[in-house]
């Protein structure tokens, strides 16, 4: 009975329990279910969970953007390299006489302009000579970062150059303005560190100096050719009458028209004769304008005339083109160069100039008009049919306008768009100048 009277309420109590747990149990499941849909309809919040997301990939991708542009510019350097190699080895070509010697010293010339660095390995290294072709091939692997996770393994780059010995020479005019602009916006100091710059890549890129002859044209509206030739027969001293034989201090002016746009003749007379004039910038009784130097393999002396040159003047290209044609055949005063018509032999002419033509020896009476009001137009019709002839004789023409100038004439003048060169400011100087020599070299490399 005592039994009975402890256990009947407890049983009861038991049951009641289990009885509302089940009931709480079905009640909790539609609440449960409740919470899930909510989560999945609420978007507060999204777009920085996608964001999230997908930065991963982003950052996996630049990254690889990264690696990738290292491995762009490792490719140049080694490009550069091979090119650097096979153009130094091929010069000393004739002493190395074992295979042996010619592929360790060509791996010294390579190893020079690309020193070993971090995360980058020469992997094949390849320098073949086959008559007098020698050719220089080379392979690197480049590390990757997070590239990694995108592409397995490193990346590979590579880089081949050829070049021929006994190759075209080349004779060169370096025609460049001297005018009295040259001395605005550090002009004139730029150009003389691009032209010296220029003679140190080709002493570089030639066998020997006798196949890059160099000669420089300096010109405002006259040229200077130095006092002596004074008097040398193809002078006049009449034409312009402003000085005698006496006075003069070497600078000449346009020739009579139309020699003064024509390939000099192989003796010139009285009528197609060279005008003495009077300098038209003087300093202590010596003209500011250096004097013409004819074609030479005088590289250290051509620096030394480069240098030496000085601003001051007008602007006639014309006169620039035609003595530039004076540098490059053998005839009249200069006198050094070979013949046009020899096949081995390559011509160029640079002109560079940072103004407008607006002078020449008719000032503007050839226009119809007179100082005060003169065009140029008819001077860079001058200066176009100067550059038409140089063509027509087989001359190359490289044009450079340094901030100012006539655009379109000089585009005219060059022998093709891609030897023109806008420059806008002087320190562009100094790359126009190493693509005009890279250009110029391509006759040594063949690939």
């Amino acid at each position: 009975m005592l039994q009975d009277l402890v256990t009947e309420p407890l049983t009861f109590a038991l049951l009641d329990l289990a009885r509302n747990g089940n009931e709480r149990h079905r009640e909790g499941v539609p609440s449960m279910r409740r919470l899930f849909d909510g989560f999945r309809r609420d978007r507060s919040g999204g777009v920085a969970v996608i964001m999230a997301l997908t930065m991963i990939p982003l950052a996996f991708l630049a990254g690889a953007g990264i690696d990738y542009a290292r491995g762009a510019g490792i490719r140049a350097k080694l490009q550069t390299a091979t090119d650097a190699a096979v153009l130094a080895v091929i010069r000393e070509a004739p002493v190395l006489t074992t295979d042996a010697d010619f592929r360790s010293r060509a791996r010294a010339l390579f190893d020079a302009s690309f020193p070993a660095q971090a995360g980058v390995t020469v992997t094949r290294f390849t320098p073949v000579r086959a008559g007098t072709q020698v050719t220089v091939s080379a392979t690197a692997q480049v590390d990757m970062t997070l590239g990694r996770l995108m592409r397995t393994g490193p990346l590979e780059v590579s880089g081949t150059s050829q070049a021929m010995s006994g190759g075209k020479s080349v004779e060169i005019a370096l025609v460049l303005d001297n005018t009295g602009s040259m001395n605005s916006s550090g002009k004139l100091p730029a150009l003389k560190q691009a032209a010296k710059d220029f003679l140190s890549y080709l002493d570089k890129v030639v066998l020997t100096r006798d196949s890059a002859k160099v000669a420089l044209v300096p010109f405002s509206t006259q040229v200077n050719l130095g006092t002596a030739v004074t008097d040398a027969a193809w002078l006049n001293y009449t034409k312009v009458g402003s000085v005698s034989e006496g006075t003069w201090k070497g600078c000449v002016t346009d020739r009579d028209q139309p020699y003064d746009v024509q390939v000099p003749n192989a003796e010139p007379g009285r009528a197609d004769a060279y005008p003495a004039d009077k300098c038209a910038s003087m300093s202590y009784g010596k003209p500011t304008l250096t004097a013409v130097r004819p074609l030479s393999t005088d590289y250290p002396g051509l620096a030394a005339a480069i240098d030496s040159m000085s601003a001051g003047g007008d602007t006639n290209v014309t006169i620039g083109v035609a003595w530039g044609m004076e540098a490059l055949t053998p005839y009249g005063p200069l006198n050094t160069a070979t013949s046009l018509t020899d096949d081995r032999v390559s011509k160029i002419m640079i002109v560079l100039t940072d103004g407008l033509n607006t002078d020449n020896r008719w000032d503007g009476v050839c226009a119809g008009k007179w100082w005060y009001g003169r065009s140029s137009d008819c001077i860079d019709t001058r200066t176009l049919a100067a550059c038409a002839a140089a063509k027509e004789a087989g001359i190359t023409i490289y044009t450079v306008r340094v901030i100012d100038g006539n655009t379109n004439m000089l585009k005219s003048c060059a022998s093709k768009d891609g030897f023109f060169y806008n420059v806008v400011t002087a320190n562009d100087l100094r790359p126009a100048f190493q693509s005009i020599g890279s250009s110029i070299a391509q006759f040594r490399l063949t690939q």
